[in-house]
């Protein structure tokens, strides 16, 4: 499961927001992720585009590790408007994943993605 390879290439999908009290600011977006190999041995990094206008813009890059307790590839991040973390599941060719604010864990984002 924590294998890399099952993770690299592209992913096109959908990012919702399921919590509109913890990240008011949330919208739900039409996404495209491209995962590479990291810079450590057995990590992941995520180019993360949303799509506008038919466009695609970058909104972050983050190295994912596997997390063998959570059975899950997982990513602590810092914005300007909040401090969160990642978990992604690769399960064939389908990638569900969500964010969670930190500390409190409400889970504000739920992703579902295809690989290309």
């Amino acid at each position: 499961a924590g294998t890399p390879a099952r993770l690299l290439g592209t992913w096109r999908g959908t990012s919702v927001c399921t919590d509109r009290v913890a990240a008011p600011s949330c919208r739900d977006e039409t996404v495209v992720y491209e995962f590479t190999a990291g810079k450590s041995p057995g990590t992941v990094h995520w180019a993360a585009d949303n799509v506008v206008d038919g466009q695609r813009r970058r909104m972050y890059e983050l190295e994912l590790a596997y997390d063998d307790v959570g059975a899950c590839w997982k990513a602590e991040f810092d914005s300007p408007r909040f401090r969160g973390v990642w978990r992604l599941v690769v399960e064939g060719t389908r990638l569900t994943g969500t964010a969670r604010l930190l500390p409190g864990n409400a889970t504000v984002r739920k992703l579902d993605l295809r690989k290309d």
